[in-house]
């Protein structure tokens, strides 16, 4: 006890030492002791001995401590600037008796606010300050109400660094990156079809490939060693993940031309052999699949899955217009079947009020009519015994003389819908749902729209299409004896400008869809 009291006594001894003068020395020299004690800037010039240690010591902690985030200075800025104007409006008892301060504390709110969005705009090797080691613009924060949440990179609120790796099967590695907004940390297969399998990449990328290839469920699962019942598993995500990738990349469209057809297949059972229940409380029997094809580029532009009825019409033409620009109105043909004729008036056509004939009673009701620049032609076919014997067209909406003029400038000749006949073919052969005579027909319809959706996404951006090759100007020679590349294939996807390159099912299955599009800063 006598050592402690002794050190203490010294401690404190010391700290009296330290001053250089007494308050009133001060007061006498005539200085304020607001000025000379509660001053931050006049502190360590008044204190020696272990106040200027301290002060040494803090300080230099503090110029070692970390990055932090530049807009919490000028947000605390920007508050006591605010309680300053606060404190000498209430000192006056007036707002108008000092209008100088209050108009120096709007441009001092300002100026901080151009200083805040200034900071805000800063790319993100400014904020680190370095340049990341790891590249991290194709990865975005997937926590929501995060301030990165959903955004690629180049982006001023895309800020997220690599957090380590860790260990996998077969002693492969996966990268950890963390969102410096939330300070959560996420795996680099977070949002794509792989995140929380444990089954190699490759060999899901393989099995899914199978299915985009006319190949069943259960024979996938043999090929591959697995269950039925993980293959659905990855063909569920990979639908859901299709479905995103496609409406993220098909926006604003510029189409000329949309050929409309449906195609017939079955749930579980056909239509004939279900029971008076399951037609009533089961979606098992006929199914359609209604496609809108742009004869052009060979793009689905919508795809729906259900009953052969107007409703399904309707939501397939709300589809169409929901990828094509504002403004466009294409020209549209389809078979004759009379859902088209109300389904296209309620989505491109107007309300009209007619007048009334006479001066007494109630005016008509509204009825839907076409707009001026609407054209919608027909293809109708005859059959007999089974087989096609006529073939008729017509046009229902818009001029005949138009109609022909669209098609000419298109370098066709006559009115068709061949081109989305020959889509049909080609989803029969991608799908082996859709068979017509085989073991491999969907159970559940919302497998079938998945399968569906991964077909028309695998046929968009990975699969070249024949029709639409260009031929190169100078064959290019290859290795050995095979004869000189004379084409250069393309997909429907690059013939549309929505990709650049033939896409691989890799690329497909791991595109990251984003909510704020990445910007170059």
């Amino acid at each position: 006890m006598k050592l402690t009291g002794f050190f203490l006594f010294c401690l404190l001894f010391v700290i009296a030492l330290g001053t250089s003068d007494t308050p009133e020395e001060s007061l006498r020299s005539g200085e304020s002791l607001e000025n000379k004690y509660f001053s931050s800037s006049s502190i360590l010039s008044h204190y020696t001995g272990l106040p200027v240690i301290y002060a040494e010591v803090a300080g230099r902690r503090r110029r070692q401590r970390p990055y932090r985030n530049p807009l919490r200075r000028l947000r605390k800025q920007l508050r006591s600037e605010k309680r300053k104007s606060r404190r000498d409006l209430k000192a006056d008892g007036s707002e108008v008796s000092q209008p100088s301060q209050q108009g120096d504390s709007t441009v001092s709110e300002d100026k901080v606010k151009a200083e805040v969005e200034a900071v805000q705009e800063l790319p993100l090797q400014n904020k680190l300050g370095r340049k990341p080691s790891i590249a991290t613009n194709h990865v975005f924060c997937s926590t929501e109400g995060c301030r990165g949440y959903h955004v690629l990179g180049p982006h001023p609120d895309h800020w997220i660094v690599g957090a380590g790796n860790y260990d996998i099967k077969k002693g492969n590695q996966r990268q950890m990156y963390r969102c410096k907004w939330c300070k959560k940390r996420f795996s680099e297969t977070r949002g794509t079809v792989f995140f929380g399998l444990k089954t190699p990449q490759e060999t899901v990328y393989r099995a899914l490939h199978c299915l985009c290839e006319n190949m069943g469920i259960r024979a996938t699962a043999r090929v591959f060693g697995v269950k039925p019942d993980t293959i659905l598993l990855w063909l569920r995500r990979a639908g859901e993940h299709c479905e995103k990738v496609s409406a993220y990349l098909m926006r604003n469209l510029h189409v000329e031309q949309v050929q409309l057809d449906e195609l017939w297949t079955f749930v579980f059972k056909k239509e004939k052999t279900l029971s008076a229940w399951e037609k009533l409380h089961t979606e098992y029997g006929d199914t359609w699949v209604w496609t809108a094809l742009d004869p052009t580029h060979k793009l689905v532009l919508s795809l729906v899955v259900g009953e052969h009825e107007e409703e399904q019409a309707v939501n397939l033409l709300q589809k169409l217009k929901a990828v094509i620009v504002n403004g466009c109105l294409p020209l549209l043909v389809s078979d004759q079947l009379p859902h088209y004729v109300q389904a296209i008036l309620k989505v491109f056509g107007r309300w009209v009020q007619p007048d009334r004939n006479g001066c007494r009673g109630r005016f008509p009701n509204p009825r839907l009519e076409p707009t001026e620049d609407l054209h919608y032609a027909t293809v109708n076919k005859e059959y007999r015994n089974g087989k096609v014997s006529s073939v008729t067209t017509g046009v229902v909406f818009g001029s005949v003389k138009e109609v022909f003029t669209r098609l000419k400038a298109l370098g066709m000749k006559k009115i068709n819908t061949s081109f989305v006949e020959r889509m049909n073919l080609t989803l029969r052969h991608l799908v082996s749902r859709l068979r017509r005579k085989g073991l491999t027909f969907s159970k559940k319809r919302q497998y079938l729209k998945w399968h569906l959706n991964l077909a028309v996404a695998y046929y968009h951006f990975v699969r070249p299409h024949r029709g639409l090759r260009r031929r190169l100007p100078e064959p290019i020679p290859t290795k050995g004896n095979g004869s000189p590349k004379k084409w250069d294939k393309r997909t429907p996807a690059m013939s549309a400008e929505l990709t650049d390159h033939i896409w691989s099912i890799q690329e497909l299955l791991t595109f990251r869809v984003s909510r704020i599009p990445s910007v170059c800063t």
